[in-house]
């Protein structure tokens, strides 16, 4: 912690280091330090940082740091991949009637439980909500003419492909007429948006603080 306070102190202007940075430092020595401190820091220098630079600069550079921030968050998430397969329905029988019966909890759970799926989540958190989050994994749709799409996502390719078969096998009397793809990534648009809503975020938050930053030079004058 105390590294990246120093590394903060960087951050202020040369004349501000040369008198008040050998104190700081040693403040910082003497003293403990957490997030809040940080932050403090961190404000400080871009405060005095900005307070010296134009309107557009400011919001040209929020808008760099957001654009560079989102695209951070948007790569650093997990990789999900998805695995389909294509069952026929067979006649008189109500799709979502067979889904209902086919995913109810109890046949979740056994799989969730024969997979060994979720095994960090089971530690701390209740059945139900495991449950809930292998729901929010699976999709199951229309898929042409008396047919419905089963599909299966997972940050592990094999565990997709394999949990996909596990599913459409559960749907008894349903023909399997496109046996579980291979896995393929998925959430790419997502990640993407995410990257791109860095820019006019940046840009407006940068509006907002340069705005403030000139409200407040005519009273330190």
């Amino acid at each position: 912690m105390r590294r990246v306070l120093r590394f903060l102190i960087y951050l202020y202007p040369a004349w501000w280091r040369r008198r008040y940075g050998p104190e700081l430092e040693a403040l910082l020595e003497d003293s403990g330090s957490g997030w809040r401190d940080v932050w403090d820091l961190f404000r400080g220098a871009m405060e005095m940082q900005m307070s010296k630079w134009t309107f557009g600069k400011i919001v040209a550079a929020c808008g760099i740091a957001g654009l560079a921030v989102a695209g951070a968050l948007a790569f650093a998430m997990p990789y999900q991949y998805g695995s389909r397969a294509i069952l026929k329905i067979p006649a008189g029988v109500q799709p979502s009637e067979a889904v209902e019966a086919a995913l109810n909890r109890n046949a979740l759970w056994t799989i969730v439980h024969d997979q060994k799926l979720y095994l960090n989540e089971r530690k701390r958190m209740p059945m139900v909500d495991v449950i809930q989050q292998m729901r929010h994994a699976i999709q199951v749709h229309p898929s042409g003419l008396n047919q419905m799409e089963v599909r299966f996502i997972d940050k592990d390719p094999s565990v997709a492909q394999q949990v996909t078969q596990t599913l459409a096998a559960r749907f008894d009397g349903f023909e399997v007429v496109d046996p579980p793809s291979e896995p393929k990534r998925v959430g790419e648009r997502k990640r993407h948006s995410l990257a791109h809503l860095g820019l006019p975020a940046g840009l407006l938050f940068g509006v907002v603080l340069a705005l403030i930053l000139r409200r407040r030079k005519p009273a330190a004058g």
